[in-house]
């Protein structure tokens, strides 16, 4: 991965968002494209008298990402690693799928805000937005004021229904790869045993996983399948959760349903999430 594009607004969680991109990546050659998006609705940060509203914005914009790149380059000295900043006008999924197709963007990265409210159910509502939308490469979300940690156990949540191949796997299996991470495969108990497409499935899992230290898992339901996986991923201390966003799969359907909000799914560790295309 040479490209990471990390989407900020200025705030500690998005730094710090931007402090954990670079510390995953460590020692490795790659660019990071720091990227602020402001619109009409973007707040202020001082006024300037005689200066249009959209000058104003474009100056804070630009003046806060010549800060955030300086406080990187100081906090992450790292001579292999590149800032490029970009500002832009507009809306922040548009001009993220933009960028992603323009730069050969890898991964994106960014903050999770983790706001209560019941409208950004439990990734905030510009992480749900990019996750949900943005279809060509996987998206990292980092929850609010954590400090960041190496991934040492990495849990794959997976029905075995949608098959596998190098290109879908290749994010869980870069960050696992750089770090020595274990992969835990989480499977929900809904059936007694797998059917044959699903054991086809995952054979073709376990050859990918080979060259990593990994185990199969099998949780019950329980209440329901967010709980299942907040309880799993306590039980075995993972660092990192990753799933695949296939579409109207369990994640499309979880980011839909406020009752997240109730089970405990309360932002604890980075969630890597893998858009499927055919």
């Amino acid at each position: 991965m040479k490209h990471i594009l990390v989407p900020v607004d200025f705030s500690h969680n998005s730094y710090n968002a931007l402090f954990h991109a670079a510390r995953l990546m460590q020692g490795k050659p790659c660019t990071f494209h720091i990227l602020n998006v402001y619109n009409g609705f973007t707040p202020l940060q001082a006024k300037n008298v005689g200066k249009e509203l959209s000058e104003q914005l474009e100056d804070e914009s630009i003046e806060g990402l010549r800060n955030f790149c300086h406080r990187i380059r100081l906090d992450e000295a790292n001579s292999e690693h590149t800032f490029k900043t970009i500002s832009k006008r507009g809306n922040l999924v548009d001009e993220i799928s933009k960028i992603v197709e323009h730069e050969k963007i890898d991964l994106i990265i960014m903050g999770n805000s983790g706001r209560t409210e019941i409208e950004a159910i439990f990734m905030g509502s510009n992480a749900l937005d990019v996750t949900s939308k943005i279809k060509q490469c996987a998206v990292l979300t980092i929850p609010k004021a954590i400090n960041f940690a190496s991934p040492n156990e990495i849990a794959f949540v997976t029905d075995y229904q949608q098959p596998y191949d190098a290109g879908l796997l290749r994010p869980l299996l870069f960050i696992a790869k750089r770090h020595k991470s274990k992969i835990r495969v989480m499977h929900i108990n809904e059936e007694e045993v797998l059917n044959k497409h699903q054991m086809m499935n995952k054979s073709v899992l376990l050859e990918y996983l080979l060259p990593f230290e990994h185990s199969f898992h099998w949780m019950p339901l329980f209440k329901s399948k967010a709980t299942a996986i907040d309880t799993f991923l306590d039980e075995l201390d993972i660092d990192m959760l990753a799933m695949v966003n296939y579409e109207h799969s369990f994640l499309d359907r979880m980011t839909r349903e406020p009752v997240i909000k109730r089970v405990g799914f309360d932002n604890k560790i980075p969630f890597l999430v893998i858009p499927y295309t055919n």
